[in-house]
């Protein structure tokens, strides 16, 4: 089927500039023309398969769309999606909005916008390459500071969960006489295995190596920093429940070996190589003068009412807004 509409949130196909000066009109035309097999037709409005592609990949990951299309009802939610967006365009047909210059301005801005997107996806899978392994390794000769492992901690932990069969009373209680227990100086193993509501715990036993205080939770990370090794720590409440650890040990930052760096190397390789080559097509579209019309920036502060800069205001040169 050919389909021809003019869409102005999905493609920029055709881009026609007329007018170079002051005064004369700008005409920006998208139309948009493809064929695709039709999905679904209600009333004015028609869904083809290419419709369908375009939406997923606009609101589904590519990892995650094969098991979206694996259900039956969600393929007929996004089709539902489909019609009733379209839905929209067509009303605002209906109503002659699309007729007002800003509301056309601000759709085709939409159009600009994920156009760049889609053209950075492109540019992407056109130029990444298979593998980044010899700039990684390049990359952990020259920066080896880039691949520092972080300072980390072993400590012995046990969790007091607050639950439908415990309250925050009841736990903090619980959590008193298992720091209590092992004060008195019993064995942990013996303490976590009678108190611990840890989900991990018949794996890890509560003895946990090379945790970084990073990813640990506040309170926890917090309490951790304050001890000596060896030391007991009072219990210690998180939005997990309650905490009762021990540090055992301090182990300092580390080089770290080329398999601990590898998987690390090869994303900054990569992001690296895309960025500059994406940074290279940006000075390619810029690279054509900008010629501003006679009273452009007064037809901007007329527009919005403004009779003159304000001075007090710091201009940062890069277009950004105030803080």
């Amino acid at each position: 089927m050919n389909r021809t509409n003019v869409i102005y949130s999905l493609l920029l196909v055709c881009l026609c500039l007329t007018g170079v000066s002051y005064g004369q009109t700008m005409e920006k035309e998208m139309a948009v023309q493809y064929e695709s097999p039709v999905l679904i037709q209600q009333g004015q409005v028609t869904v083809t398969l290419a419709d369908f592609v375009a939406y997923l990949d606009w609101r589904v990951p590519a990892e995650d769309q094969r098991g979206v299309l694996a259900s039956p009802s969600r393929i007929e939610g996004l089709l539902e999606s489909i019609v009733l967006m379209e839905g929209f365009l067509h009303r605002m047909r209906e109503t002659g909005a699309l007729d007002d210059p800003d509301v056309q301005a601000g759709l085709y801005q939409a159009t600009a916008r994920q156009a760049r997107t889609m053209y950075r996806q492109r540019l992407i899978r056109e130029l990444e390459l298979d593998s980044y392994e010899t700039q990684a390794r390049e990359l952990y000769m020259v920066e080896p500071e880039r691949f520092i492992s972080l300072d980390t901690i072993d400590f012995d932990h046990i969790l007091i969960a607050v639950d439908e069969t415990r309250d925050a009373v009841s736990a903090m209680r619980r959590a008193a006489d298992a720091y209590d227990a092992l004060a008195d100086g019993q064995p942990f193993e013996d303490v976590a295995a009678t108190y611990s509501d840890d989900p991990g715990f018949q794996e890890h036993r509560g003895k946990f190596e090379n945790v970084p205080l990073e990813s640990l939770v506040p309170a926890v990370s917090e309490a951790a920093e304050a001890l000596d090794v060896g030391e007991l720590s009072v219990p210690v409440q998180s939005r997990f429940g309650w905490h009762v650890f021990r540090l055992t040990s301090v182990n300092d930052a580390e080089q770290m070996s080329w398999e601990e760096a590898r998987p690390i190397a090869e994303e900054i390789a990569r992001e690296r190589h895309l960025s500059q080559a994406y940074e290279r097509r940006l000075r390619e579209i810029n690279n054509a003068p900008m010629q501003f019309a006679d009273g452009a920036v007064k037809t901007i502060l007329d527009h919005y009412g403004i009779e003159g800069f304000d001075m007090s205001i710091p201009d940062s040169g890069d277009g950004s807004a105030p803080n």
